[in-house]
């Protein structure tokens, strides 16, 4: 996978917050609950990944400036 930007990650989070309003709502139909969980779930997974990968072996911060 390839690695994510600082902005890429505020970006995931928001949509997060924005689909996780969205089926609070009760507005969706089943179906489009599963599907729009299903979307929270793989963007949850893309900024796990991100964290499991942000430090190098030696505990440094791969995303901080040097």
């Amino acid at each position: 996978m390839a690695t994510l930007t600082l902005p890429e990650v505020f970006d995931l989070r928001l949509k997060i917050q924005e689909l996780e309003a969205k089926v609070n709502s009760g507005e969706l139909s089943l179906f489009e609950r599963c599907d729009t969980e299903d979307e929270i779930l793989e963007l949850k997974e893309k900024l796990g990944e991100f964290d499991r990968l942000k430090f190098s072996d030696e505990g440094e911060c791969l995303n901080c400036s040097a």
